[in-house]
């Protein structure tokens, strides 16, 4: 929301009411520096339920955004946001500012319909991020289109193959299914997905993009995606070390959902771990893929995951364990893992090294057509997603294993 040389072409329409002279003064002078926001006026009386002719006034100006100073009045303040909230639903967001920051307060405001509580003088940082968040829902309401769907896939550990599963997953939709398809490549620092795919150069990386959240349009993004060969766009990782990423959780939340308004599917590679990124992505995923490999440390791993995630909130039915380089023949089963995990696990990918190898090697995907079980599997988890089918599932024997005590 700082300025720069691309222009929006329908800024946010920002109203206060109520709001102090030096607050106002303040406002004032932060819209000057953005050129995607602009203030129209302060309205000097709070509203009503009986004010017909104030509210009329409010619709009038059609803002994106009231300011409501809540320090003259508070009963008056939260009756002007409840009644607000009631006229314009959705299409206008309601911040608090106040002067006061107590935990009641605060609650009481956000209670009463306010979507943000700012605190007096509230800093250009937090109003770039509030603003931020209203900008990408008027583009959503603006483009009319539904939004996508976010995968997100976490590695046990390091070598589960997240990354081949990504690329195949993210191909393979775009080959049998058509639509958009993104592909992120969310590691810090050398991230894979551009080698596997054959990429051989790519001017920008996802963090350079999240970097630019308060500049987020459709052409900015099609500056910043490499498109593959196989239909799918990319945002590849950082290809080197130190390469001084510094981006906040709630940037790449933010930068998520405005890409959620361009594409039909986006597939998230991540580092494994929790970290603060790997979770702001987790939180505006829509299924959280959790891959392993069938052997003791990746499953004591995958139930430390599951219990993180639930220590977070995390939808439990939208997490899927997925366990790939699986053998009907090795030692630890399906059911084996199941019982450990007090979870079904959703999806077995077949072991098949060499195929696979070659196909990293030479940065040629496998393609859906391929007759081999590898190739078979991710035609069926292809279709699973697009129709939001059962699990998919590989045949397993049973067989005792004896280290349940992960």
């Amino acid at each position: 929301m700082t300025r720069n040389n691309h222009q929006p072409a329908n800024p946010l329409r920002v109203i206060s009411v109520c709001l102090d002279e030096g607050s106002l003064t303040g406002l004032q002078r932060e819209l000057r520096s953005m050129t995607d926001a602009e203030f129209l006026v302060n309205l000097p009386q709070y509203l009503g339920v009986a004010d017909a002719m104030g509210a009329q006034r409010m619709k009038d100006f059609y803002p994106d955004i009231v300011m409501l100073d809540f320090d003259q009045d508070r009963v008056r303040a939260a009756a002007t946001a409840e009644h607000l909230e009631a006229v314009f639903k959705d299409r206008v967001a309601i911040f608090a500012v106040s002067s006061k920051s107590e935990p009641d307060l605060i609650i009481s405001a956000m209670r009463s319909g306010c979507s943000e509580y700012l605190v007096k003088p509230p800093a250009k940082e937090r109003l770039v991020q509030a603003f931020t968040k209203v900008a990408i829902r008027k583009q959503e309401r603006e483009r009319g289109k539904q939004r996508g769907k976010i995968i997100t896939m976490l590695g046990a550990k390091g070598g589960a193959g997240v990354t081949t599963i990504a690329v195949h997953i993210s191909t393979f939709l775009a080959k049998l299914r058509g639509g958009r398809i993104l592909l992120i490549d969310q590691h810090p620092d050398l991230g894979d997905i551009a080698l596997y795919l054959g990429i051989d150069k790519h001017l920008y990386h996802f963090y350079e993009l999240v970097n630019n959240v308060e500049r987020l349009d459709a052409k900015l993004v099609q500056g910043f995606v490499v498109q593959h060969a196989s239909g799918i766009h990319v945002l590849a990782s950082p290809d080197a070390f130190e390469t001084g990423v510094s981006v906040s959780g709630p940037d790449v939340e933010s930068t998520l959902e405005f890409l959620k308004t361009m594409y039909d599917y986006i597939v998230i590679d991540c580092a494994p771990g929790l970290s603060g990124l790997n979770l702001a992505a987790v939180q505006r995923s829509d299924e959280v893929w959790l891959v392993a490999t069938p052997d003791v440390p990746s499953v004591r791993n995958l139930s430390r995951y599951l219990e993180h995630l639930t220590r977070f909130s995390y939808p439990v039915d939208s997490v899927r364990v997925l366990i790939n380089r699986y053998s009907k023949r090795g030692e630890i089963t399906r059911e084996h893992m199941e019982k450990v995990l007090r979870k079904s696990v959703y999806m077995t990918v077949p072991n098949s090294y060499a195929e696979v190898m070659d196909a990293v090697n030479t940065g040629t995907p496998i393609t859906p057509g391929t007759r081999s079980e590898f190739a078979a599997t991710l035609r069926q988890w292809t279709d699973s997603l697009a129709d939001n089918g059962a699990a998919v599932s590989v045949p397993a024997e049973k067989r005792r294993w004896t280290m349940l005590g992960l």
